[in-house]
């Protein structure tokens, strides 16, 4: 096994906030299967226009509790830097959507943001309007919508003008899209 990959896989285990992705983090080390931890290590999700969306497993390339974590503390940290202070967050019945809109709106208000979770599934459209209804900063939908059932997502909208850009409830565009990357990456 390559000691810099062990050293990376260890490092993510103790801070992973998930049961299911550590453990099979650990099993893969156990049975030294590298190449299955060099898949699941092969970089960071790419957050960009469309936000995140990619498989669901353990580690930095894959939808887990810790990436999503990492993107609701950079998303809040964007929104700070720009006096934004509220946010809606949606899911729908994909598997962890719940979850995974769970901690980010935890996160959120760890962060100083209010922020209000949707009561229940819903489709993206309906997060799109709350932003809007609810008159809020930004809105985060968890959801891979057409990918495949073993993929999630994480869409980021922005409500009002920001930065001279009326989103109104859309989707993020460029340059939020690398501003909150670079957020992220921090």
């Amino acid at each position: 096994m390559d000691k810099q990959l062990e050293s990376e896989v260890r490092a993510w285990i103790d801070d992973d906030p998930d049961d299911e992705t550590r453990a099979q983090l650990v099993a893969a080390l156990a049975t030294n299967n590298e190449e299955q931890l060099r898949s699941w290590f092969a970089g960071f999700l790419e957050f960009g226009t469309a936000g995140l969306r990619g498989s669901m497993g353990p580690g930095p390339s894959q939808m887990n509790r810790a990436v999503v974590g990492r993107t609701a503390l950079g998303l809040a940290s964007y929104m700070k830097a720009r006096g934004l202070t509220s946010i809606a967050i949606g899911y729908d019945a994909r598997h962890r959507s719940y979850r995974f809109a769970l901690d980010t709106a935890e996160l959120m208000a760890g962060a100083g943001i209010t922020a209000h979770l949707m009561p229940r599934t819903l489709p993206t459209p309906v997060l799109a309007f709350a932003v809007n209804h609810l008159k809020v900063d930004a809105g985060v939908m968890v959801t891979a919508s057409h990918n495949p059932p073993a993929d999630n997502g994480y869409k980021v909208y922005l409500g009002g003008e920001v930065d001279g850009i009326a989103y109104r409830g859309s989707q993020i565009i460029a340059p939020a899209d690398s501003e909150i990357a670079h957020e992220i990456a921090s």
